[in-house]
């Protein structure tokens, strides 16, 4: 009996003990605030801030607090500030834009109910862009701009050099065969910008678009600027890194590969390994070039283009430079499909011209097809070069033309 009251005793002093303990804790947060019971409402969520030209996005979710009337978003310091009022149905996400000068910017974002309590702070960065940023911004570079092109289904299109780091693309605005101004845009990563339709008396426009960050709102442009198509002569077609000079995709001392050619790896017997284009010792002289001299021998060796041409009477016309010896097995060919035929099955070719030696150096040679519906044509050299040692080719150019 002794023991039960005894227990009974533990047990009212250990529940005494409890109370105590929870009216400290109540009575301290009394003092915390100032005697009075402080409180909260739910505190905007998930906030975000999009950059923007002169102006921010401020973006948060709702708190699930009912009593919530309004969100205010502070900045500098809390010298400015902006009020939103809430509905009292209003969509869970919430956004609001406040137009700022340029620069970096810390917010801080507080929640009120009707009687003025406010919530805990929700904090986010952003930045405004403006001039600095703008004059900072540089225009894609234009590689060429040709209305017919023969790597380019034979349309008009603009061939861009590498974009920069924050550059999303290009826009161009171009003028159509009927008279209707047309807008594309070409992302950063695309090469080439079509221009279907496009009228061939009239110039283009263009510019650059940026981002400034992954965030941003708004897109930046750099000045237009305003292009008409390279000049070809009546019934030219545009080939690519047609000569003379050709540019060099890489090259190791006197020898390179080829710019917008392709080239197979019999081509490429010099150290590297590169082959296709020799630059004679010198920084404008580039030829589209063979050579069998104290180096591996070439079997079957292939530089071409690829391109597709409507039906119609085509020529090539070919400017070589010179012949070194006598080659053995040496071709100019014009073929359907994409890819050139080995030496030993050359008369598959829709026309081609045996290149032989110094008779022919200096002089241009024109290949003429016929197509009756539109066909993908590749056209450009083969050759081997396997017997007769110190013997090369050297092309100045190619002209290509639709008569």
């Amino acid at each position: 009996m002794r023991l039960e009251i005894k227990n009974i005793q533990l047990f009212i002093l250990f529940a005494c003990c409890l109370i105590i303990s929870a009216c400290t804790k109540m009575d301290a947060y009394k003092d915390f605030g100032a005697g009075k019971e402080v409180l909260y409402t739910g505190r905007p969520d998930s906030v975000i801030a999009f950059s923007g030209n002169s102006r921010v996005k401020i973006s948060w979710l709702r708190a699930s607090d009912p009593k919530v009337v309004k969100t205010r978003i502070f900045w500098n310091n809390r010298k400015d500030s902006v009020e939103v009022p809430l509905p009292a149905v209003a969509a869970k996400r919430l956004n609001t834009i406040v137009n700022l000068t340029e620069g970096n910017y810390n917010f801080e974002l507080f929640n009120y109910d009707a009687s003025g309590n406010r919530s805990v702070v929700s904090r986010c960065a952003g930045s405004s862009y403006g001039d600095v940023f703008q004059r900072s911004l540089f225009g894609r570079t234009l590689d060429n701009f040709y209305a017919k092109q023969f790597n380019l289904p034979n349309n008009a299109a603009l061939s861009w050099a590498s974009s920069d780091a924050k550059s999303v693309g290009v826009e161009v605005v171009y003028k159509n065969t009927v008279g209707v101004n047309r807008r594309v845009t070409s992302s950063a990563k695309s090469s080439v910008t079509y221009l279907p339709d496009y009228d061939l008396s009239s110039p283009v426009t263009y510019r650059t678009m940026f981002l400034p960050d992954s965030a941003a709102i708004d897109t930046f442009f750099t000045a237009a600027v305003v292009k008409s198509p390279g000049v070809l002569l009546p019934g030219q077609i545009h080939l690519k890194n047609s000569g003379y000079p050709f540019k060099a995709a890489k090259t190791v001392g006197r020898w390179g590969t080829l710019a917008d050619w392709m080239a197979n790896d019999a081509v490429k017997n010099h150290d590297g390994p590169v082959g296709g284009l020799d630059n004679l010792n010198t920084s404008t002289e580039n030829y589209l070039s063979y050579e069998f001299w104290g180096t591996p021998a070439i079997v079957n060796g292939k530089v071409y283009q690829t391109g597709t041409l409507a039906p119609g009477a085509y020529r090539l016309v070919v400017t070589i430079s010179n012949i070194n010896n006598n080659l053995e097995d040496s071709y100019l060919s014009i073929t359907k499909g994409t890819e050139l035929p080995d030496v030993e099955n050359i008369n598959s070719s829709l026309v081609k011209l045996k290149l032989t030696n110094n008779q022919m150096n200096n002089k241009d040679f024109t290949l003429s097809f016929t197509l009756t519906q539109q066909e993908t044509i590749t056209l450009g050299l083969v050759c081997t070069m396997k017997t007769v040692n110190e013997s090369s080719l050297r092309i100045r150019k190619f002209m290509f033309f639709k008569d």
